[in-house]
């Protein structure tokens, strides 16, 4: 900080920011980064703003790149006078950040005036600011900018108070990227988590019954929330399955009526991975239930896929390559060659009467759960 006897120092300066000169410029830099990182002495009110208004007035001269320069280098002292802290706090964005993020010499005021007169790339700032006050938090929050507001919840040092954990609560069932900062935050009260169960995800309401574990009307409400939403899940999973069979389906059905379903297409539609339609096909072609054929296909023996196989009239190449695709489908790995010649021999060793017995028996059976084969 400055003293009495450095008012020609000050002086000097103000002539010198005239110079265009960037050597000169550069050098009249390093003086006020100097000059600002020099021991505090102690100074009189009105000599520190008469400091401070000088160096303003000098920095003001600089270029953007400059005074960016300045306010990284200044930002974190604490022996800077607070209007050239105010000056840069206020300048453009470039020069603004390390001084809003970092100043120590900012206080709420400072803050509350930033927010009320500056831009909203200066808020998102004070947003980001470590340790900001609620009354600032407020203010961010009331000039209702959504980037500001999750930048604040993403602030877990920040203090917020009730009132705009509310209010973020309430933005958040319409906006759920601000559920997950709202949920992590260490401060939000229970009867916001609580009231937050209803429409969290199921891994946030996992995270709010963990975070208040004591509690236990959030545990039931959690648990019985996940319930529903897996159930929920369920039943679209299996519309879903259930709307894709249908048109696999009609799509089976038209190429029967048109005669043009046969084991080749059929195989075509698997080397497609295209497995409701493989599936129809197969079913299709030896006039069985779909959901019997795959508990069938699946009996882990193979037996059961020769036998469909032999149904469809397929020869043995027809048959390895179904086998190898499914097998590729279902674990997106082939066969052993030890295992494909087991697989081969049985299907060489099992008669047409033999195959179609099996088959006899796997129609009679009651239509059971529907298999999933996972595709890569």
């Amino acid at each position: 900080m400055l003293c009495p006897m450095d008012q020609a120092v000050l002086d000097r300066l103000v002539e010198n920011a005239t110079d265009k000169n960037p050597a000169s410029r550069r050098a009249l830099l390093a003086d006020i980064v100097g000059l600002c990182d020099a021991p505090v002495k102690r100074l009189s009110e009105t000599e520190k703003h008469l400091a401070g208004e000088i160096l303003v007035r000098v920095v003001r001269e600089f270029e953007v790149q400059m005074r960016a320069e300045v306010a990284e280098k200044l930002a974190a002292s604490a022996n800077v006078p607070k209007q050239l802290i105010r000056a840069l706090a206020e300048d453009e964005i470039v020069i603004a950040k390390p001084v809003i993020l970092t100043s120590p010499l900012l206080d709420e005021t400072d803050l509350l005036s930033i927010i009320d007169s500056k831009s909203r790339e200066h808020r998102l700032l004070v947003a980001e600011r470590p340790h900001i006050s609620s009354a600032v938090g407020d203010a961010l929050i009331k000039a209702g900018e959504p980037e500001v507001l999750l930048a604040l919840l993403n602030n877990q040092t920040a203090a917020i108070s009730h009132a705009a954990m509310e209010y973020a609560v309430e933005e958040s069932r319409s906006r759920a990227i601000l559920r997950g900062p709202l949920v992590t935050r260490a401060d939000l009260p229970l009867d916001l988590a609580k009231r937050m169960i209803s429409f969290v995800s199921i891994i946030l309401k996992r995270e709010i019954a963990a975070k208040f574990p004591n509690d236990a009307d959030i545990t039931n409400w959690a648990l019985l929330e996940i319930a529903d939403a897996q159930a929920e899940k369920q039943r679209e999973l299996t519309q879903n399955s259930q709307n894709i069979s249908a048109k696999a389906a009609a799509l089976i059905n038209k190429l029967q009526i048109n005669g043009e379903l046969n084991l080749t297409r059929v195989i075509s539609f698997l080397r497609e991975r295209r497995m409701p339609l493989f599936f129809a096909g197969l079913a299709a072609l030896t006039k069985m239930n779909e959901r019997n054929l795959m508990e069938l296909a699946f009996d882990g023996a193979q037996q059961g896929l020769a036998a469909i196989c032999r149904e469809a009239n397929a020869d043995r190449g027809q048959f390895v390559s179904i086998a190898l695709l499914l097998e590729q489908a279902r674990t997106g790995q082939s066969f052993p060659a030890q295992r494909l010649q087991i697989i081969c021999r049985q299907f060489d060793g099992l008669s047409v009467e033999k195959a179609e017995t099996i088959v006899a028996n796997a129609r009679s059976k009651s239509p059971g759960l529907q298999r999933q084969v996972n595709v890569a």
